[in-house]
């Protein structure tokens, strides 16, 4: 078997173990592989990291460093990251720069109360409340972020800046700068990976309760059929399978049918169902969402195959 191929099958027994335990909603779990954002980035597999420029460069170019090497597809790694002096062995090498700016705003006042008369003893004996002045310490960092090809194409760019704030009245110490750059790295850390290599990722999804359409004892059957989701997922499964000959056009039954194909990874019985519940209900969200997962599954299958020279 390839290593792609195990990698899938792998995913498949993880979906029918997390599918026999008991959830804590009505949900179905779903596990699978979730396209990044680039195609052309999932595909690489070795990552050369340069120094990076600029004031706040060195912790953009460590964070992702560290990120990227931790990243894991089904226990898989997927990039290998090599320092700037081993790039010539690299697919890839990933540069950039990076500074921030910080200021404070005003930000309104805070109500408190204040001693205003004392006894003999310095004891506090009557207080009046007073309004103090705040502000909000507002910290930017501005990366300049590029994956380069070892051939000299641009395979991917950010320059997106990220901004937070904090607000201190006069009696608060103020935020540290300090750590509101750290926060704004991880983000921008995060995102990089995100952007560059798929996510294996484990949702409970809701179903549908709805029992819209549905008549006499199909309506109890269905709402038991919901119950069984936080104890019996197979025989939720099956109940809704016992109803869909009688109702075959209600929505409810036909999307929770998918969720049950989807959460044992049958991804074309569950796209058939998704799409069968949007032609009962063209107003459905949930049909929509299962047709969109599957759609980013397909995609993640593309960057598997690419990325293992399939």
């Amino acid at each position: 078997m390839n290593r792609s191929a195990g990698l899938r099958a792998a995913l498949a027994v993880s979906a029918c173990l997390f599918a026999m335990h008991a959830a804590n909603a009505e949900t179905l779990p779903v596990r699978g592989v979730y396209p990044a954002a680039n195609d052309e980035a999932a595909a690489l597999d070795t990552i050369a990291i340069e120094a990076f420029g600029g004031v706040d460069g060195q912790a953009i170019g460590i964070a992702a460093g560290d990120i990227l090497r931790a990243v894991s597809v089904a226990g898989e790694p997927w990039f290998r990251i090599v320092p700037a002096s081993a790039r010539m062995d690299a697919d890839a090498v990933l540069q950039g720069t990076a500074n921030a700016e910080s200021w404070r705003r005003d930000s309104g006042t805070r109500e408190v109360e204040r001693c205003v008369e004392r006894d003999e003893n310095r004891d506090c004996i009557r207080e009046e409340k007073r309004q103090i002045p705040c502000w909000d310490t507002v910290v930017r960092l501005e990366p300049r972020i590029r994956l380069v090809a070892a051939e000299g194409q641009l395979i991917h760019a950010m320059d997106a800046g990220r901004e937070t704030a904090r607000r201190y009245c006069r009696d608060d110490d103020p935020p540290s700068r300090e750590s509101m750059i750290s926060e704004l790295v991880d983000q921008i850390a995060q995102q990089l990976r995100y952007d560059l290599a798929p996510t294996d990722r484990l949702e409970d999804i809701r179903v549908m309760e709805s029992r819209d359409g549905l008549q006499g004892d199909d309506r109890n059957a269905f709402r038991e059929a919901v119950r069984l989701t936080k104890s019996d997922r197979a025989a939720a499964c099956a109940q809704w399978e016992a109803l869909e000959p009688a109702n075959p056009e209600n929505v409810s039954v036909l999307f929770n049918l998918g969720l049950c194909a989807e959460s044992a990874d049958e991804l074309g019985q569950a796209e058939s169902y998704y799409r069968r519940a949007l032609m009962s209900s063209s107003r459905a969200d949930y049909p929509n969402q299962g047709l969109a997962r599957i759609e980013a599954r397909h995609r993640a299958a593309s960057q598997l195959d690419a990325h293992y020279g399939r």
